[in-house]
């Protein structure tokens, strides 16, 4: 790499970095991964896992966030198979201590012994998903370990360690600061005319947050699903609704 190619590529680097400080919610963190992380480290999903994974599979209590452009693979997935999910990452926190706490890909896994726990658990995800990146941080304060693991469609990671030395405490550190998604929340019904009452569970929880004035990118993100769905669950609402605009819907919807 040239002088000048190599300037201009740190310099893209750079700006991504500075891009964090912009992070201040979850919606904003998987923006940033998408529009700025993704051109560095090219992944279509990333998990991060922290908590005692010296506890052993079976005993590890583990948090999970997940930031993900993939439907079936989303945080509500993961906490819903949170024990099968844990046998995954001790398998990856265990390679991770074996390579000395040095971050490390396993490329075209699908022949790996993390494929056979990983397809039980995401049965469609394996023929979508071929290689991943695991970097751990240790917390010495807490006590605690993190795994941040990027998967991809591609069958090879081809990362370089500069990349990794000043792309990771930034990633790290917008991931503390910002609230976690979590399960998501039931969400209280609201009142229906009895025209509205074709209308799905989902469609409710996409309803709620359309009167809470959420974007698409919003409620994809709080709901744990790609913004395409959720622009197939509104045009569904729209035609329930017998309206052709958002606006409308809103306006409607403000009634009840």
């Amino acid at each position: 790499m040239d002088i000048e190619v190599k300037g201009y590529y740190l310099d893209r680097l750079f700006s991504a970095i500075q891009r964090s400080n912009k992070v201040k919610r979850h919606v904003d963190f998987f923006t940033w991964l998408q529009n700025s992380v993704a051109e560095f480290i090219p992944h279509d999903a990333l998990l991060a896992a922290w908590g005692n994974f010296s506890e052993g599979a079976d005993n590890a209590r583990l948090q999970y966030d997940v930031a993900s452009s993939l439907d079936a693979f989303n945080t509500r997935a993961i906490i819903g198979a949170s024990k099968e999910v844990n046998q995954c990452m001790a398998y990856l926190y265990q390679l991770w201590l074996d390579n000395n706490r040095h971050f490390y890909a396993l490329n075209n896994f699908g022949t790996s012994e993390f494929d056979c726990k990983f397809r039980k658990v995401f049965p469609e995800l394996p023929n979508e998903l071929n290689s991943l990146l695991v970097f751990g941080v240790s917390d010495l304060r807490g006590g605690n370990d993190c795994l941040y693991v990027f998967f991809s469609k591609y069958n090879k990671f081809q990362i370089k360690n500069t990349v990794m030395d000043f792309m990771m405490p930034h990633i790290d550190y917008v991931l503390r600061k910002i609230q976690h998604l979590g399960p998501v929340k039931t969400l209280s019904k609201i009142s229906l005319p009895f025209n509205l009452s074709s209308l799905t569970e989902r469609e409710l929880e996409v309803i709620e947050w359309i009167k809470a004035g959420k974007t698409n990118q919003e409620i994809a993100t709080i709901l744990d699903i790609t913004q395409n769905t959720v622009k197939s669950h509104l045009k569904r609402i729209y035609q329930k609704l017998n309206v052709g605009k958002r606006a409308q819907a809103v306006a409607l919807l403000a009634k009840h």
